[in-house]
């Protein structure tokens, strides 16, 4: 007598390590430990994915005999298990339903994160600042801008952006910052270079801005300056074309500078070098190591803004200099000024929720929205979402 063997039922799950991004019409995992992704677009494999991702399942769904052995289904578990992502288990092996421990982000609506990092309290708000940006021009108050900077907590870095030879007492400002062990960076044109006094040397360093066409004459009297004292220097090249970049090439072969980065400007006419340059490709997005951690950042807030208040000559405090001023530091205090951004600003939590990012597998792998797509009037800059 022959026994006919009998169909095995199968516990389908992810492994907790592993994002899934899905969409209606396609799925992306990708392992957090390897950076390895598997993508589908068959309509069983994410048919599958959709019923355990949902929390009632708790990352575990039934997978029948039958079912697993649809072609579609069979080749997508074979990968699986072949990257290390997920696996099937014998029904019969477990004595009810397991449960995965899958890595939910459950807090859709910004309050609800406010509320579990105690937003609210006075010391956990202010412990959110990590940059302070301070626009001068010799309009500056000093006499009511170093009291304003009293009230500040923490160490956070301080930036001084703009031509501070101009500013009144300058000096009065420096000579507060370097009783502070604070990152200092001084952030000003080639052409409005400054030679510090060696005793505000505590910490401070240049970031020199580079527009294109260079006054030579400026260009060397500020070399000068730089190479005379012992201070970090980075040099930031405002590139809007090709042959920008070329020039910057040129400038960092001739003069050895060491640290640089390019920052490309938009004009409103350069799309093409933006497109070629700036806008991201599948290839890049995928390229970045990402971390669970890293996920949940960017499905929760913008690490490009977060953390960071710009206060202007006439004392308005922003967020983002593209949004609506938070208050001004001359009748708001800090505690103000921060508490607005969390409840009603626009930068701090400003992320990839929008058409078309939402309704695309990479919509957290990509990085939050930046400046860019504001001067564009794009929401985002990829080769990947139309």
């Amino acid at each position: 007598m022959t026994l006919m063997k009998t169909a095995i039922d199968y516990w389908f799950t992810i492994e907790p390590y592993v994002f899934v991004g899905i969409t209606k019409k396609k799925i992306l995992l990708y392992n957090t430990l390897d950076g390895v992704t598997i993508e589908s677009d068959k309509d069983e494999v994410i048919k599958l994915l959709l019923e355990t991702l949902q929390e009632e399942n708790c990352g575990v769904v039934l997978l029948t005999n039958e079912r697993y052995k649809q072609k579609d289904i069979n080749s997508f578990i074979c990968e699986l298990r072949e990257k290390f992502m997920g696996d099937v288990i014998d029904i019969a092996l477990s004595k009810g339903k397991p449960v995965q421990l899958l890595p939910y982000f459950n807090f859709s609506d910004k309050h609800e994160i406010y509320k579990r990092h105690n937003f609210s309290l006075l010391k956990n708000v202010l412990e959110k600042l990590s940059e302070i940006s301070i626009h001068v021009d010799d309009t500056t108050n000093i006499t009511k801008l170093i009291p304003f900077l009293l009230s500040i907590q923490g160490s956070p870095t301080f930036n001084i952006i703009g031509n501070i030879g101009k500013v009144t007492y300058y000096s009065e400002l420096l000579s507060y910052f370097d009783q502070h062990s604070s990152p200092k960076n001084i952030l000003c044109s080639y052409k409005n270079v400054i030679a510090l006094q060696p005793t505000y040397e505590n910490n401070f360093s240049y970031r020199i801005s580079v527009h294109f066409p260079i006054d030579m004459q400026q260009w060397n009297i500020s070399r000068q300056v730089l190479l005379n004292q012992t201070l970090p220097v980075e040099y930031v090249f405002d590139v809007s074309s090709d042959e920008d970049s070329q020039q910057v090439e040129q400038l960092v072969e001739q003069y050895q500078i060491e640290k640089y980065r390019l920052n490309p400007i938009y004009t409103g006419d350069n799309i093409r070098f933006f497109e070629e340059n700036v806008f991201l490709t599948k290839e890049d997005i995928l390229s970045t190591s990402m971390t669970i951690k890293d996920f949940f950042t960017r499905q929760a807030m913008n690490i490009y803004d977060f953390g960071k208040i710009n206060i202007m000559p006439n004392g308005d405090a922003y967020a983002n200099l593209n949004h609506p001023a938070l208050g001004n530091i001359f009748t708001d205090g800090i505690y103000e000024i921060v508490h607005k951004e969390v409840e009603a600003g626009k930068s701090w939590f400003r992320i990839r929720n929008q058409a078309p990012c939402n309704d695309c597998v990479y919509q957290w792998l990509c990085p939050p929205p930046s400046n860019y797509e504001i001067a564009i009037g794009r929401p985002n800059l990829c080769h990947v979402s139309k």
